[in-house]
């Protein structure tokens, strides 16, 4: 019997307006955190959402569920302190 090791997954969705302008979904760190640097602040980004997929597991109630965090981030320094909260341990 093998394990697979489960892969992370980063998302980022930058909206502007109400409307996504750009997006990115992607297992790898290092592009992961090439994309997130190069969004234009100054081009009037309302907010960032964030969320960075742990994969499945057995919670509490002995159910199959995603293990994930998430969240909308309005500053740079905001949204790179939660990136390093939610990958601590990778």
């Amino acid at each position: 019997m093998t394990t697979k090791k489960n892969k992370f997954n980063f998302t980022f969705r930058v909206i502007k307006d109400s409307k996504t302008i750009d997006k990115c979904q992607t297992h790898s760190k290092r592009r992961f955190y090439n994309r997130i640097r190069l969004i234009n602040w100054r081009k009037g980004v309302d907010k960032v959402y964030l969320r960075v997929s742990y994969g499945k597991g057995i919670d509490n109630f002995g159910k199959l569920t995603n293990f994930y965090n998430d969240g909308e981030y309005k500053t740079k320094k905001d949204l790179f302190s939660a990136l390093s909260a939610f990958t601590e341990d990778i």
